[in-house]
C-alpha cells in the first residue's frame, strides 16, 4: 500500500474534531481505536439554548454497556498522527510526502498516475486508486466526477481557545445568545484544555478579516466574560456544502 500526500506534514489546527461511535469501531479494527479514545474527550449529551435559556437536551447513547462513547472530540492532527504511526508499523506500507497526483489514465488492468514532486514528475501504475483527498478532490476532478448539490450561503468562524473552564464535556449550541445576537454559537471541549468555539458570521463576512485576532478575541470575551484568561491557538473561517456524485 502506498499513500501519496501533496503536503509535507500533518494537519495544522483542530480541523475535523467530532468522531462518531461508528468511526471508533472502524479505528478499533485498524488497531488505533483505544489510542483515540484515551486521548479524546468522550461525550454523549448535547444542549440547545435560545437566548439565555435551555430549550432542548439530548443523549446520543442513553443505554449502558456500549464499548465506545457516542462521540469523541479529538484534534485532527492527533488522529492523523496515530493513523500514520500505525501505518508505518505495517509491512508493505509506504508514505511519500510532497507527492501530488496531477494526472490519471485508466487502463485495462488499473490506472496510470502522473505524480508531481519537488524533484520532478514521474509515473506509476496502480491496480487500485483510492481518492482520499477531501471535498475539493483533485482525483475526482481529474476523472470528471462532478459533485452537485447545495452550498449554504453562510460563513462560520472556528476559534480554538486554550483555557481552564468549568463547562462540562457536552455539545452546547446557542441560537441568538446575548453575547452573539441574531447568530448561532457552538462550544465543544477538546483535549489539552482547548475549546472549539464556532461563531456564525453571515454570508457577507470577510473571511480574511474575521480570522484576525483583533476580530476573534472580542467575540470570545463576550462569551466567556472579560476576566477569563485564554490564548488563541488556531482559527479558520468556513462554509459548508451538501454535495454528492451521481
Amino acid at each position: 500500500m502506498l499513500v501519496l500526500d501533496n503536503d509535507h506534514r500533518l494537519s495544522i489546527g483542530s480541523r475535523a474534531l467530532c468522531f462518531a461511535k461508528r468511526t471508533l469501531e472502524i479505528w478499533d479494527r485498524l488497531g488505533v481505536g483505544q489510542q483515540m479514545v484515551d486521548k479524546g474527550v468522550s461525550w454523549n449529551v448535547g444542549r440547545v439554548f435560545f437566548k439565555e435559556g435551555q430549550v432542548f437536551e439530548f443523549n446520543l447513547l442513553p443505554e449502558a454497556g456500549h464499548e465506545r462513547p457516542a462521540f469523541i472530540n479529538l484534534q485532527q492532527y492527533y488522529c492523523e498522527a496515530y493513523l500514520l504511526e500505525r501505518l508505518l508499523r505495517l509491512p508493505n506500507a509506504e508514505v511519500r510526502w510532497g507527492n501530488k497526483v496531477i494526472g490519471i489514465a485508466t487502463q485495462d488492468d488499473g490506472a496510470l498516475l502522473t505524480i508531481e514532486t519537488p524533484e520532478g514528475n514521474y509515473q506509476m501504475a496502480a491496480g487500485w486508486v483510492v481518492a482520499s483527498d477531501g471535498g475539493r478532490s483533485t482525483m475526482r476532478n481529474l476523472m470528471g466526477l462532478e459533485s452537485k448539490g447545495r452550498i449554504f450561503q453562510d460563513r462560520f468562524l472556528i476559534a480554538d481557545v486554550k483555557m481552564k473552564a468549568q463547562f462540562p464535556a457536552e455539545r452546547w449550541f446557542w441560537f441568538d445568545p446575548p453575547f452573539h445576537p441574531n447568530q448561532s454559537v457552538l462550544l465543544h471541549r477538546e483535549p489539552d484544555d482547548v475549546w472549539r468555539i464556532d461563531f456564525q458570521l453571515g454570508w457577507d463576512a470577510d473571511p480574511e478579516e474575521e480570522k484576525k485576532p483583533e476580530r476573534i478575541i472580542p467575540r470570545v470575551k463576550a462569551l466567556l466574560g472579560k476576566d477569563v484568561e485564554f490564548t488563541l491557538e488556531w482559527a479558520s473561517v468556513y462554509t459548508f456544502a451538501c454535495l454528492r456524485m451521481a
